[in-house]
């Protein structure tokens, strides 16, 4: 029976690889971190991570080849999995802090300021329609800017980048859509962001 839960994560479930993700963002805000015995600097991780151009620059940085080798355990990485850890890394330097209650695009939707939507329809349409790994990282960059202090949920995007992945090269393999809509990343971020976006 397939799951209809939208929130579900469906790509990054082994409990080791979630707390490696968590861990490794967590890392990015301070200045003086221990991993493994070895002194990291999580602020200089995150500023060089900033400089690069996404999302090929950042697989040169240590804070990438961190966290891939966290990675590489728990999960099978496959060569369009590096790419999908490269767009999150570009993303995630930019989140400013991971908040677990709402998933990724309920998030977006969620009404901040009362009345509207943290990101607009209009913008999340475009999100929705990115047709390339490079312009969706910009658009999830701009996006996580928006949400600002109120944070992300690091583990529901890094989620969605690698599914979001596996659809693109279905794409342009001209390979068919998976059969069942609930697994499907469009369909899944709609769910979530009407939920809150029309206050239900």
């Amino acid at each position: 029976m397939q799951n209809l839960d939208t929130a579900t994560l469906r790509r990054i479930t082994h409990p080791q690889a979630q707390k490696a993700l968590v861990d490794w963002f967590a890392v990015l805000s301070e200045r003086y971190a221990d991993e493994e015995g070895k002194r990291i600097n999580g602020r200089a991780w995150r500023a060089e991570l900033k400089r690069m151009e996404p999302p090929y620059g950042v697989m040169m940085c240590e804070g990438f080849h961190a966290l891939y080798q966290q990675l590489k355990g728990p999960m099978s990485l496959r060569p369009l999995d590096k790419m999908a850890l490269a767009l999150f890394v570009s993303v995630a330097a930019h989140i400013k802090s991971n908040k677990e209650k709402l998933s990724f695009a309920a998030q977006l939707g969620e009404k901040l300021n009362g009345s509207t939507s943290c990101v607009s329809s209009l913008r999340f349409e475009r999100l929705q329609k990115a047709s390339d790994p490079d312009t969706f990282c910009q658009l999830l960059i701009q996006a996580v800017k928006i949400r600002g202090s109120e944070g992300v949920n690091v583990l529901s995007l890094a989620d969605s980048i690698f599914l979001w992945m596996e659809e693109w090269q279905r794409r342009e393999n001209h390979e068919p859509e998976t059969s069942h809509p609930f697994d499907r990343n469009r369909i899944r971020w709609a769910s979530e962001y009407i939920s809150t976006s029309h206050g239900n």
